[in-house]
């Protein structure tokens, strides 16, 4: 019989102190090495954290409401098949070069040195307790990490210094300067008049969840920080519309039309390059992608959440509306992975369901734009002395001032109305 094999919460990214919110499985249960243990409630969605390795549950060590951290033990399991351990003279020696790895803090390479120590134990990972580095957009050490950590410090917005914008403490020390800077400016932080609402009658304080609170803050900060401007403009989609209710006949599908605009979006984003750019860290340059990743504001039970679809500009509208449809549905369960998270280059948020004209969406930083759409109308148009109807789609682009100015903004909204329309360029992007 397999010995009883304990596993640690994995380093899927920068969380601290996270909540259990739900437990997936029960004792004496058969598990595969992806099947879901426990769900986390990170900042931004629900983590599920799988066993990592095959065998049958001994016993779950977290219970619901429990706060975690990584390489806490969460399972005790049984694994299918013992596996062979590493002669111990071989462990010694790599987890001495791992120490000493992770003591050249500063050093470029010392990620790659450990990756190629781990490689050795990469069926057993989770087992043997030690940290596999991560392949992920930040550059740092363990003891960089650690302090990111204790200051609650978001590494993905810090530029490195060290070599290759590897992240430094100093780079920690000087991130938080800034902050204490900016905290003595007027205007600059969250503030609420301390009330006693309780005087005027009953009431009922419930406390905001880790997710509400990041959202709070975020919202705050890109209004703060981001001079955002609104241009607001009507699409006449009459033809669009007809296009799709022909071509759902013919495929026997329900694609919305918010795919339409989503790949007409990409389509003109491909032409106006600086609305799918980004702001260097210290402000001295403008990052221009090759890539188009599209957010898309979701509306759940426990908050707005922003995941995207990558690479909308080679995708089919049907593509783009079947995986609009799956991350919507996954954000509604808490069920999206840090990938569909991140790397969104351009947002639209969209209240065409629910009604209204024009609003003022928020900029979801890094970006320098987000679209929104208010519900079609029907209009009345005067054509060759003939009233016609037609279906008319509020536009409302906000953008950062910073970096578009309002004649370029005009421009892209023009372009994205002439896509719009283009009835040719829609059908043959259809399949």
């Amino acid at each position: 019989m397999s010995d009883i094999k304990t596993i640690n919460l994995p380093d899927y990214g920068e969380f601290e102190e996270v909540e259990v919110i739900e437990i997936c499985v029960e004792k004496g249960q058969k598990v595969n090495s992806e099947e879901p243990i426990l769900v986390l409630e990170t900042d931004k969605a629900a983590m599920e954290i799988p066993s990592s390795i095959n065998g049958t549950v001994n016993k779950v060590l977290l219970n619901v409401g429990d706060k975690v951290s990584i390489g806490m033990p969460f399972l005790d399991i049984q694994p299918e098949e013992a596996l062979p351990e590493p002669k111990e003279e071989t462990k010694s020696e790599d987890l001495k070069s791992i120490e000493r790895i992770e003591e050249k803090d500063e050093l470029p390479s010392a990620v790659d040195d450990a990756a190629n120590i781990m490689s050795k134990y990469s069926t057993h990972s989770n087992v043997v307790e030690f940290k596999q580095p991560k392949n992920n957009r930040t550059h740092s050490g363990p003891a960089t990490r650690k302090l990111a950590r204790e200051f609650g410090i978001d590494l993905t917005k810090i530029r490195g210094s060290g070599p290759k914008n590897r992240i430094l403490k100093e780079d920690l020390h000087e991130y938080v300067k800034n902050i204490l800077k900016s905290e003595n400016q007027p205007g600059q932080n969250i503030s609420q008049p301390e009330v006693d609402f309780s005087q005027w009658g009953k009431i009922t304080k419930e406390e905001l969840t880790k997710f509400q609170k990041t959202s709070l803050d975020n919202l705050h900060s890109s209004w703060i920080n981001i001079p955002h401007v609104t241009q607001h403009e009507e699409a006449d989609i009459t033809k669009l519309l007809k296009l799709r209710n022909k071509l759902n006949k013919k495929y026997k599908c329900k694609v919305s039309p918010l795919a339409y605009v989503i790949k007409a979006t990409a389509e003109t984003l491909l032409e106006f390059k600086q609305m799918n750019s980004s702001l260097s860290s210290d402000l001295s340059s403008i990052i221009y992608k090759d890539y188009i990743n599209v957010g898309i504001a979701v509306d759940t039970d426990y908050g707005l959440i922003v995941p995207n679809v990558k690479d909308v500009n080679n995708k089919s509208i049907k593509k783009i509306s079947n995986e609009v449809n799956e991350i919507a549905d996954l954000a509604k369960k808490r069920r999206l992975n840090n990938d569909q998270l991140t790397g969104s280059s351009f947002t639209i948020s969209s209240l065409s369901g629910v009604g209204g004209k024009f609003f003022t969406p928020i900029i979801n930083p890094p970006e320098v734009g987000i679209l929104g759409l208010s519900k079609t109308y029907d209009s009345l148009k005067l054509d060759k002395l003939k009233l016609q109807t037609t279906n008319q789609l509020p536009l409302s682009l906000s953008y950062d001032h910073r970096v578009i100015n309002g004649v370029y903004a005009i421009k892209f909204l023009n372009h994205l109305i002439e896509i719009l329309n283009d009835i040719n360029f829609l059908e043959s992007s259809f399949k």
